[in-house]
């Protein structure tokens, strides 16, 4: 009898403490996909030693987080390199900008032709050569290259195919039609435009897949020395002011096409120094598809 009821407790007891050894390896898998999936979306530099950990000690989790895990970690991979170019560009810690001196050699030619199916309209203005530098300088400065990073995790799927051929900071990425939306009006996006403009002006059948009907690009930039700039709360005095406006149009036929309007404002003292910049015009978060 007294054997019979130590069975029977032994078989209780361990009924009771196998849901136990369950839950807790299933919680062990939860925690360790948690912490992989919570720093793939809010600390993404820092994701792949967690996640290759969940993959190494679950690899036979669920598969649909397995898969999700193991594809992100292969675009991580893939877009490594280029987080590595940007965060090693030069940029004052406090700006949420900085200057990229290549495109200081960028030329952007004047010209108004409005003619034809592609047409070109682009028009710098300044009163002398220090003026002009300036403007140049103005037309170098991008987003912080912080800004950069995030954009690239937040559309990592993007970023792991559309791979820069060269290693450059970001001013836009592939839209409507496989042509470059602008995000920032840069001295680099208004030469994009302009050479895709020449492109068609050549071969209407371009390298995008997509046949050019009709284009229009239009650039218009300005610097000038005010008293006093406000924006918002902000009020500076003895200021160059650095605006500039870019807008593309472009038709491919029938429901083909897309187009866009962005605005830069540099501020600048009097050595040339930038002290501000501003990308908040209403424009810069519209665009058009057809």
């Amino acid at each position: 009898m007294k054997a019979f009821i130590s069975t029977a407790l032994t078989l209780s007891l361990l009924a009771a403490f196998i849901p136990v050894l369950a839950q807790n390896k299933t919680t062990a898998k939860d925690d360790l996909y948690s912490v992989c999936a919570t720093a793939m979306e809010k600390t993404p530099l820092n994701a792949v030693v967690p996640c290759k950990q969940y993959l190494e000690q679950e690899p036979y989790d669920d598969a649909t987080r397995v898969g999700r895990v193991t594809k992100w970690i292969a675009n991580y991979e893939k877009v490594l390199p280029y987080v590595d170019f940007l965060r090693g560009l030069p940029t004052n810690q406090k700006a949420n900008w900085f200057i990229y001196e290549p495109d200081l050699k960028i030329e952007l030619p004047q010209t108004s032709d409005s003619k034809g199916q592609f047409k070109m309209e682009m028009t710098r203005t300044f009163a002398d050569s220090n003026e002009d530098a300036m403007l140049k300088k103005a037309e170098a400065v991008y987003s912080g290259p912080s800004n950069s990073v995030e954009n690239i995790f937040r559309s990592l799927d993007y970023w792991a195919n559309e791979f820069p051929k060269q290693m450059e900071p970001v001013w836009g990425m592939r839209g409507n039609d496989n042509i470059q939306q602008a995000s920032i009006v840069t001295a680099r996006a208004v030469r994009y435009f302009y050479d895709l403009t020449l492109a068609e002006r050549k071969n209407p059948r371009l390298e995008t897949g997509f046949t050019a009907e009709q284009s229009s690009l239009k650039y218009n930039a300005s610097i000038k020395l005010v008293d006093k700039y406000t924006h918002k709360n902000d009020t500076f005095e003895d200021v160059y002011v650095a605006d500039m406006t870019l807008e593309w149009g472009f038709n491919c036929g029938g429901l083909c096409g897309m187009g866009f309007t962005r605005n830069k404002v540099v501020l600048l003292d009097r050595s040339g120094n930038v002290i501000a910049m501003f990308l908040d015009a209403p424009v810069n978060s519209t665009s058009w598809v057809s």
